[in-house]
């Protein structure tokens, strides 16, 4: 096909249909950024929306805490409490229960006569008083105190005989009862 059209409108015609496709491209370059804006506009939106509302969880979990600050008080000074109970329960000690180990390390005719037991007495040495039939029990009253793991450093302090009744030797025996016993 031979083209027959002068030069000028060959020119005219290329730069129409250059500007036919600029035409294009700047319009679809329009749409393209007015839809960013659009989805910038609504993300915006979202997010204020959804800042406000969290601050108003955080508001409200506010005056929750302020409603919950009284009870946390007490639940601190309950567990103050509890504390010092847990400190004076564990340096508690159950004097029937140490009496009754004593009185079980006792041998056949052997009585208790007098045991002072107080919180000063663990530890140190005190006298326990006791009265046997003979002075075999006596020996055997010094070998069972002795043996046990309640008390320690048993020693004689006097035997002394001539009471009246079933049991007429009275014997004082030195023992450390050991700390730590309860």
């Amino acid at each position: 096909m031979i083209n027959l059209l002068p030069p000028e409108e060959k020119r005219q015609l290329r730069a129409a249909r250059a500007n036919s496709l600029l035409l294009r491209y700047n319009t679809l370059l329009v749409g393209a950024a007015g839809f960013t804006a659009l989805a910038l506009i609504v993300t915006y939106l979202y997010l204020s929306t959804a800042q406000a509302g969290a601050q108003a969880t955080i508001s409200e979990n506010k005056d929750k805490v302020k409603s919950y600050a009284q009870v946390e008080s007490q639940a601190q000074l309950f567990r103050t409490n509890l504390a010092t109970a847990k400190q004076i329960l564990d340096r508690d000690v159950a004097y029937t229960k140490i009496v009754v180990a004593i009185a079980q390390l006792l041998p056949a005719g052997t009585v208790l006569q007098g045991l002072n037991l107080n919180s000063q007495t663990f530890g140190t040495e005190t006298v326990l008083a006791a009265q046997v039939k003979d002075y075999d029990a006596a020996l055997r009253l010094k070998d069972s105190l002795q043996s046990s793991n309640l008390l320690s450093n048993v020693h004689f302090q006097s035997i002394t005989a001539g009471a009246p009744g079933a049991y007429p030797i009275t014997v004082n025996l030195l023992v450390t009862i050991k700390k730590g016993i309860k």
